[in-house]
């Protein structure tokens, strides 16, 4: 049964689509493709939803990439070779060299040397965006089987055909910004993103005619821009001194050895007849058009009769063609962490004796290390147990008897905020001053008054201690209600049993201030 493969390229003003049917036999043939003008249909969304209600593109999965400016790219050298390591340790080494916390992004690597440790190539994104990208295309029913970085997979079918010792630069150039991929020797070296593109030389010929943006990308389209070809070529040129700049810069970093020895053209802003040649003379390098349908060796539904066009639909092309493909590429959904589980596969011709002797074994192995799990967390828990317990008893010494430590802990601190409060509400008027100013002022000497205690709750004080005499308990509470500052006194008394002293109690309640 034939294989489906699709690949969707979203770029700034269009939306491609190819279809690739994968034989038995190993050949491919393209099955069905579709472009869809982003701005025409009405939004992103809605050139998705043009394709969703073609029946052929009704596939479960498709590949897809995303812009390269979304990117931090980076180049590590991290002293060992191990895979799981690299991983491990690529986030902290990384942390300080990216835009964003090392907790939100994704992170993918390609290896270029490991003759001494490890010499990488990495790509870093907001997690968010490939969240972003994934939710999309599912609301349109494209599941998303791996993200790769824009223009990577054109690149890496160039690589088939280009000398492992020429120094490569491919160049996606979109409508809005230009894509530069550095690569040698099968390698991938370096990914650039240019603020140029199509729109760049649509501009310029709007400015030098006088016309609106649409009128100069219709005339662009149609061959019709020598008329402002001076002003074109400025824009272009400002773009090639930036090239040049990025090419001095990573030669200094010691990325690359020098200039490119060739030069590639993708994407529909590379249509622009003058762009190859004005690149040519300023590398004085050969520029050529990449055509992937030429290098895969397959053939469009249709060819260039039907509508199809090799730089415009070279991405999308690409992108279907990774699974199959042998060059590198990243993948955001495996190498961010986001691995997914293969499908199941059952085999008929199994031996049913060994596969159940192994499943015995894993059984066995698995209810040793529940066991295991099972006795490692109780000594744990009892050692936090003792723990708290011995917590508590510091914290609370007339603590004698600990049932469950935390819950007790939880039962002194409620306490101790609930005292805490009344203290605040007390404390907050000087009222507890003012309790023992009066009596210590009004008590009368003869009353002998010896307090014991002194309670607190929200703005009411109760007073405990001794007096001489029932009568000398009483004159202190007319000496405090006789000071208008309390809204009820209440007094209660007993013999102390030490000849004719009693104890008393005041309940009092502060008044409120007017």
């Amino acid at each position: 049964m034939a294989q489906y493969i699709l690949g969707i390229d979203v770029g700034k003003s269009c939306l491609k689509a190819v279809l690739l049917e994968a034989g038995l036999r190993g050949g491919m043939r393209i099955a069905a493709w579709e472009k869809v003008e982003i701005s025409a249909a009405g939004g992103l969304r809605e050139a998705l939803r043009r394709l969703q209600e073609i029946p052929i593109l009704a596939v479960p999965s498709c590949h897809t990439s995303i812009a390269a400016r979304a990117f931090s790219f980076r180049n590590v050298k991290l002293p060992f070779r191990d895979r799981k390591k690299i991983c491990q340790t690529l986030p902290f080494e990384l942390e300080g060299q990216i835009p964003h916390p090392a907790e939100s992004v994704l992170i993918d690597f390609l290896i270029l040397d490991q003759a001494r440790g490890s010499d990488l190539f990495t790509a870093v994104i907001p997690r968010a965006d490939v969240d972003e990208r994934i939710s999309l295309l599912s609301d349109y029913g494209f599941e998303a089987e791996t993200i790769d970085v824009d223009t990577v997979a054109v690149a890496a079918r160039l690589m088939t055909a280009v000398p492992a010792e020429t120094l490569a630069l491919l160049l996606d150039v979109g409508a809005a910004e230009t894509t530069g991929v550095f690569f040698k020797g099968g390698k991938i070296l370096q990914v650039r993103s240019f603020p140029f593109g199509g729109d760049s030389i649509t501009h310029a010929l709007s400015g030098a005619l006088g016309i609106s943006f649409s009128d100069a990308e219709a005339r662009k389209k149609r061959g019709e821009a020598a008329v402002a070809e001076e002003e074109i070529t400025e824009a272009c040129w400002k773009f090639f001194a930036t090239l040049k700049n990025t090419i001095r810069s990573l030669r200094m970093a010691g990325l690359v050895a020098g200039e490119p020895d060739a030069v590639w053209l993708t994407g529909g802003g590379a249509l622009y007849r003058k762009l190859a040649e004005d690149l040519s003379r300023t590398f004085a390098v050969p520029v050529e058009r990449v055509n992937v349908t030429q290098l895969a060796g397959i053939k469009p539904v249709g060819g260039s009769d039907a509508g199809w066009d090799s730089m415009i639909m070279n991405g999308a092309l690409a992108l279907a063609l990774r699974p199959v493909s042998k060059g590198p590429g990243f993948d955001f959904l495996q190498g961010g962490g986001r691995k997914r589980r293969e499908a199941f596969k059952l085999d008929l011709g199994i031996n049913l004796k060994w596969a159940g002797a192994a499943a015995a074994l894993i059984f066995m192995l698995a209810g040793a290390d529940l066991t295991l799990s099972y006795y490692a967390d109780r000594t744990r828990l009892d050692q936090l147990r003792a723990e708290a317990t011995s917590l508590l008893q510091k914290n609370f010494p007339d603590v004698t008897r600990v049932v469950d430590p935390a819950q007790q802990f939880r039962t002194r601190i409620a306490d101790a905020r609930r005292l805490a409060a009344a203290t605040r509400g007390v404390t907050s008027g000087d009222a507890v001053l003012v309790v023992m100013k009066d009596l210590s002022e009004q008590a009368p000497e003869s009353a002998e008054v010896l307090l014991t205690a002194l309670l607190l709750d929200g703005d009411r004080i109760d007073v405990r201690g001794e007096a001489s005499s029932a009568e000398a308990a009483e004159s202190i509470k007319k000496a405090l209600e006789a000071t208008g500052r309390y809204a009820g006194i209440a007094l209660r008394f007993e013999s102390a049993g030490q000849g004719s002293r009693v104890e008393f109690e005041l309940k009092t309640t502060m008044a409120k201030k007017p």
